[in-house]
């Protein structure tokens, strides 16, 4: 009798277990965050604006990172491409320069593909949870140089001016 309850004794001590089970201890879902970018708004670009020798044509244009009081909810780089290329059936106006100034009036560097006619840039909107606007004037200057200025005058020559801009997030950066 003292081996049995000595045996179930064991048995019942060391075999027993204790379970208990939390439901929904925590529970939670993840949203995507609104990423805006829109033509702002500024365009002052135009159609057939005539250019000769000497002259400079100025068009301003702005982006946006917001859309009626939705703004975007991460960093974002810029990265804008100004197109010079010949207008439909017309050669291209071949002596004709580039420069872009920003808001403040600061000269903005391009880098320029040679051979393509394409000019570009970067920029960024900061984080932050009002919406901002940058505004952005493109110059086309006919340089008075008077070198062959001749050969791209008349009806036959057009220069098309396109500016495109792609947005992507922002990289975070790691914090220390």
């Amino acid at each position: 009798a003292l081996v049995l309850v000595i045996s179930v004794s064991l048995v019942a001590g060391t075999l027993a277990m204790y379970v208990i089970e939390i439901d929904d201890l925590a529970e939670g879902s993840v949203v995507a965050k609104e990423f805006i970018l829109k033509p702002g708004d500024t365009n002052t670009f135009a159609e057939n604006v005539k250019i000769a020798p000497g002259e400079t044509v100025d068009w301003t244009f702005s982006v946006k990172n917001h859309d009626e009081g939705i703004v975007s909810e991460t960093a974002m780089d810029l990265y804008f491409a100004i197109d010079l290329d010949d207008a439909g059936e017309k050669d291209a106006i071949e002596p004709l320069v580039v420069t872009v100034k920003d808001e403040n009036e600061d000269d903005i560097t391009l880098a320029q593909d040679s051979g393509s006619g394409v000019w570009t840039f970067t920029d960024e909107f900061a984080l932050s949870e009002t919406g901002q606007e940058k505004t952005y004037t493109v110059s086309i200057a006919w340089p008075w140089e008077g070198t062959n200025d001749i050969a791209y005058a008349g009806a036959g020559h057009a220069t098309a001016v396109k500016v495109s801009v792609t947005g992507t997030q922002a990289t975070p950066t790691p914090e220390p």
